[in-house]
């Protein structure tokens, strides 16, 4: 399948050879069989890749901390609503499932359009809402009525500016009180360093906002609470060669790799 996306819409197809790649590997850190098929099917170069390592590492990294992070909300709440903003092509759904959550994808009309042709959905729990994500009108699409909910935002929060992440927030604390919320970080010495990145283009997709702690988040929302992050290395330096070395010095640890931070909206 002949595919074309632009800017930032492109870079889903980093994660998806990511997490294909880490399938691959005897010691994976996930399986996404759906993602292996994906790059089988679809008409792209995905070679150009073939030297992002530290891209590939992250990605799978971050996918496992997702999963873990997750399916332990999942069993504490097992009629949980899970709302995947800009999901791309992400199939956490089939990997955490647990016969009765629900789980709504939501991202802009081109990658929604893509995702349905490549991934044929028909899980009766699984929900495709076609939106910006600063597009107030997606949140009456999930139905969260008395039930827990957990949002999920990887890979995307870097390309937005401070101020529509702020508009994010208040959108988010005003809809869905009490939810928690998965975040992928990037620390503001990353962003100034974009053009040292492996694999996304400054130009096609620059980064813009990044945090050094998801505590610093608080400051764009009195609704939000810090509860804790991890940083990719913790627990993982083993994957990252001489920056995992580097990462046992608190400053490089904190500064130089993304984090996932969770996060709490307060009840009304």
């Amino acid at each position: 399948m002949k595919i074309k996306l632009n800017g930032v819409e492109e870079t889903l197809l980093i994660a998806l050879w990511a997490r294909a790649e880490e399938t691959k590997r005897a010691d994976g850190l996930i399986r996404d069989d759906f993602a292996v098929q994906l790059v089988d099917r679809i008409d792209y170069d995905f070679s150009k890749f073939s030297r992002a390592k530290h891209s590939q590492a992250g990605v799978a990294v971050r996918s496992h901390i997702l999963d873990r992070e997750t399916t332990a909300f999942i069993k504490k709440h097992p009629d949980a609503v899970c709302v995947n903003l800009a999901c791309g092509l992400d199939t956490r759904f089939y990997r955490v499932d647990n016969g009765q959550i629900d789980w709504y994808n939501l991202d802009l009309p081109d990658v929604m359009k893509l995702r349905r042709s490549l991934l044929q959905e028909e899980n009766a729990r699984t929900h495709d809402i076609t939106a910006s994500v600063f597009d107030p009108d997606w949140i009456r699409h999930v139905e969260h009525t008395g039930r827990p909910v957990l949002i999920l935002m990887e890979g995307s929060s870097m390309y937005f500016t401070e101020e529509q992440m702020r508009s994010l927030f208040s959108m988010l604390a005003d809809a869905f009180a009490d939810a928690v919320m998965l975040i992928e970080i990037m620390p503001p010495f990353l962003i100034s360093q974009q053009k040292r990145h492996d694999s996304v283009d400054a130009k096609k997709a620059p980064f813009q906002w990044g945090v050094k702690s998801g505590k610093e988040i608080e400051k764009l929302h009195p609704s939000i609470t810090f509860l804790k992050e991890q940083t990719f290395y913790e627990g993982f330096r083993h994957r990252w060669g001489l920056f995992g070395v580097l990462s046992l010095i608190p400053w490089w640890n904190r500064n130089c790799n993304d984090k996932i931070a969770c996060l709490h909206f307060a009840p009304h």
